[in-house]
């Protein structure tokens, strides 16, 4: 009986161990250490996400997933969290449906809710990709609202410009 417990439980862990993947978001903001923590509180509270690691130089996060299901989740908690990127599991995309604004007419002002800006140099990077604007910042925290002026903004160029950026939001 004892043997056939053991190899019971062998077998959990062999399936469980092999059910486990690796996932890696390439391209997403991180400049600093407060991104990196920042990244790791988002992922902490993904069920099913483990060893998470952010690499400011690489602009790259990895994590553990127990699943796919934990994967796409852990995914989904980045570019919530307003972060932005492309994701694969072992090697595999993560297909993300992301809503992104239809076309529209261009606005002199577009506000963008819960984009990643937890310090100056994500500022700055997201002032360099709105040089011809005004740029200002509402909210603490590590998600704000970007509030971006200028002539002929087009609300779904500004959020595919974001993500080119490493950022995301949503469009108020």
């Amino acid at each position: 009986m004892r043997k056939l417990f053991l190899s019971v439980v062998a077998l959990f862990a062999v399936v469980g161990f092999a059910a486990a993947s690796n996932v890696e978001v390439k391209g997403p903001h991180i400049c600093c250490k407060q991104c990196v923590n920042v990244v790791g509180k988002i992922l902490e509270k993904v069920e099913g996400v483990s060893n998470v690691n952010a690499d400011v130089k690489s602009r790259t996060v990895t994590f553990t997933a127990k699943d796919s299901a934990a994967a796409k989740a852990g995914f989904k908690a980045l570019v919530d969290g307003g972060f932005f990127g492309t994701a694969t599991e072992d090697g595999k995309a993560i297909a993300l449906d992301v809503a992104t604004p239809a076309k529209a007419k261009a606005q002199d002002v577009v506000v963008v809710k819960d984009v990643h800006v937890c310090c100056g140099l994500c500022q700055k990077a997201v002032n360099g990709i709105f040089k011809d604007a005004k740029v200002s910042y509402e909210g603490t925290g590590a998600q704000r609202t970007v509030r971006i002026e200028g002539a002929n903004l087009e609300p779904a160029a500004v959020i595919q410009a974001l993500r080119k950026g490493g950022f995301n939001g949503k469009i108020e």
